[in-house]
This record gives C-alpha cells, structure tokens and sequence, in this order.
C-alpha cells in the first residue's frame, strides 16, 4: 500500500507529539497547559543547576581546583541549551502550532496537483526523514559514547573517571558504592538531556528542513505560468493576473513562514551559539590539559551540533537567493502585461531581501510585504506602498546580537574565536 505525502508528514508530526509530549510539552494540543510532567522535567532541570553550583562551590573554595570547574561548566552549556528550548516551546506554544498547520495545509493543497507537484512534495518529506533519521542515529551515538567511556577506562586502564562532574550532597565519589551511585545519575541525565534536546532539534529541524518546499512550489507555479503565457493572447489576458496573485500569495506566505520560524527561535538560536562556543571552549582547554579523559566525545557533540545549526541556517539563504533567481530565470516575465510585470518586480524586491536566520532578528519591512494584500491594491496605491517598503529597507536595527548571520561562515568564525582563546588561556597557563 503506498503511503501519500499527507499521511508521511503526519507520521512525522505524531513523532514530534511523542518526543515532545514526553518532555512534558506537547504544545501541539490545542488545549495544552503546564502538567504535572512539565513540572518535574523543570524541577530535575534546577536540580541539575543546583547540583552544579553546589560542585563549583567545592572546586573553587574547598578544593581550590580550577580544572575541575572547566569540566562542570562543559556540560552546562547543553543543559541551558535544553532549558531554553523547553520554555521557548511553552512561551511560544501558537507559533509552533501554526508553523505544523501550515505544513499541514501545503501538503492537503498540492499533493493532489500533477506530478511535478507532487514530486516536490516527495523531496521534501523525504530531506525531513533523512534528517530526523540522522539526528536520531546522531544523539544515540553520543550518548552511548558520552556513558560508555567510563567501564572502558574502569576496565581497560582501571581508572575510575564520571560520566558528567556535578556532585551529589551526602554522596563520596571516592567509595565504590558512591562512585556506582553518581555515575548511575550522571548516567540518567545524560539520557534525558539527550533525548530532550533531540526532541526539541527535531521540531526545528522538521521546520527549516521544509524552507526548500516553498521555492519548488513557487517553481511549479512559474512553470504553470509559462504555459499560459506561451498559449494564445486571450488566454494569456484571461489567467494570467490570478495566476500571479497565487504566485504573491505564495511568496507572502512563504515570509510569514520564514518570520515566524526567526521570531519563534530568536532566544533558543542566540543561547545555542553562545552556550556552544562556551562549551568548546572548557572541554577543549581540558583536553589540552589532559584532566577529561572523556571529554573527545562531548567536544565531538558540540562542534557538530555547531555545524548543524550553522548548515541549516546556510539552507535558509540558498532558498532565499532561489526565490530571487527563479522571479527572474523560470518565468517569461518579458510577455507578462506592464502591469503584472510591476507586481512581479516588487515581489523580486521582497525576494531580495530576505534574510536567512539569524542570531536576532528585525520584522518591520516584512510587515509590509506580508500583511497588505498589495496586489488587489490600485497602481497608484502600489506605487505608495512600494515606496514605504523602500525607506523601510534602509531603516537600521541595533547591531549588537542583531545581525550575525546563522550561516557556516558563522560557524567558522566562531571556530576560529574559540581557538584564539583557547590558545591564549594555554599561554597564560605557560
């Protein structure tokens, strides 16, 4: 029995469901509230963070052991990242709801188009199970790895090392019977921090994965177009103006995607990034120190998380730089009247514009664009419009957080920062 596109998109919203609603936040119920599982995921969170100060307490004023502290703050990173994540989910609970909905209507709309349609449809879901399936393979690998180092190094080297740093009050790490006990918890948290953060990535992933479904579509449509403008000149007076307000409405919709999916993910990208190069930055200085014999598979962890994000966000641009390429490549725009052909040059305007994601974000030129019917608007109304949407490009934002580019050039940059303060914290040390 083959499956259709339809019912492949909502096996993966149902997965989504599952991983989220064990975190205790399924927010894709329409009547969703805080449970009793939300509050215990939190509650374990803050008890991470107090078990936390309370090693750092110890390392810096009991046993005066900086290193030590390096390792703690490692894995600090990734439980913010998670705790972000979750309250960002809850914060923005209609956001997200709105982003699977709409998948949900492109997917119910065009699947039942022609084939070209349908085989853009099919690309697409497939990326997103490629992704999903990798992520998955991906955090397992990690996890297995992170909690698997400590019997290897008990076994072969007989050295007893913990799978994460936090102590417990009342527990000796120093006796068998406490070593057992903290690892068993470090070993449960590790567990849960990774599937919480993978349900978490698994929701954004599924998002910016479908970035490319828009400019297939908008080519389907283009292409739709052509065939009409190549046709007789009746035909071409009688469909073409509502077939490129179908093309507008595409694009706009396409905007408030791209919007909602920035404004949605301001918060959990900048901690992300921030949180990453703060953890690189520790594990890597203890390796270099020779004192986190497991450290190689958390470091492993963090760049390839950075890169995924940063891979993503490059993604987003692409798409962007598409849509300009296909209002000017893939439509015979030189048969279209005066008129559409106006409509058409501020839609490349708009294509122009968009950005990609980014580590903060500004809105006020998509409203513009996204939130007029502009083209059921006169020309003369247009032409005001237009003008607007000009001066509203050239309106600057803060700078400060605002307008670093989620791209892998980030990724790079942020590498290279990592390892001059690497170097310079090796120099001091010397």
């Amino acid at each position: 029995m083959t499956v259709s596109v339809v019912d492949e998109y909502e096996g993966i919203v149902r997965l989504i469901k599952l991983c989220s609603g064990v975190c205790g936040a399924n927010v894709f119920v329409a009547n969703y509230k805080v449970n009793v599982l939300t509050r215990i995921v939190v509650t374990f969170i803050n008890l991470y963070f107090i078990f936390t100060g309370y090693t750092l307490y110890i390392n810096i004023f009991i046993e005066k052991d900086w290193t030590h502290m390096l390792q703690v703050i490692c894995f600090f990173g990734s439980a913010l990242q998670g705790y972000c994540k979750l309250l960002n989910a809850i914060w923005n609970k209609d956001h997200l709801r709105y982003l699977v909905d709409d998948l949900r209507e492109v997917y119910a709309e065009y699947a039942p188009k022609h084939d070209e349609y349908r085989d853009c449809l099919q690309k697409s879901i497939n990326t997103a199970v490629k992704c999903i399936k990798l992520m998955a393979f991906f955090h397992v690998a990690i996890t297995v790895g992170l909690i698997g180092v400590v019997p290897f190094f008990r076994f072969v080297f007989n050295e007893r090392i913990f799978v994460m740093q936090f102590q417990l009050p009342g527990v000796d790490g120093d006796t068998e019977y406490g070593y057992l006990i903290m690892n068993c918890m470090h070993s449960i948290c590790i567990i849960f921090g990774a599937f919480g953060n993978f349900a978490a990535d698994l929701c954004f992933f599924t998002f910016v994965s479908h970035f490319p479904l828009f400019k297939g579509i908008l080519s389907c449509k283009f292409h739709d177009l052509n065939d009409v403008l190549e046709g007789s000149d009746d035909a071409k007076k009688a469909e073409c103006k509502e077939m490129l307000k179908d093309i507008f409405r595409w694009h706009q919709k396409y905007m408030r995607y791209i919007t909602t999916v920035k404004d949605n993910y301001f918060w959990v990208l900048l901690v992300e990034m921030a949180t990453i190069a703060l953890s690189i930055s520790s594990t890597l200085f203890c390796l270099l120190l020779g004192t986190w014999p497991g450290g190689q598979t958390y470091l492993s962890y963090c760049f390839i998380m950075l890169y995924i994000y940063c891979g993503l966000g490059t993604v987003v641009e692409v798409t962007n730089d598409s849509f300009t390429d296909l209002c000017y490549t893939q439509v015979i725009w030189y048969k279209l009247p005066a008129a559409e052909r106006k409509m058409l040059s501020m839609m490349l305007m708009m294509a122009q514009k968009t950005g990609g994601l980014t580590i903060g974000n500004d809105s006020f030129t998509d409203l513009c664009y996204t939130q007029v019917i502009w083209y059921k608007l006169p020309a003369a109304e247009r032409k005001m419009l237009l003008m607007m949407l000009m001066m509203a490009q050239k309106t600057g934002g803060l700078t400060i957080g605002a307008v670093i580019p989620l791209t892998v050039n980030t990724g790079l940059q942020l590498t290279k920062l990592i390892y001059t303060l690497t170097m310079m914290l090796i120099n001091f040390l010397d």
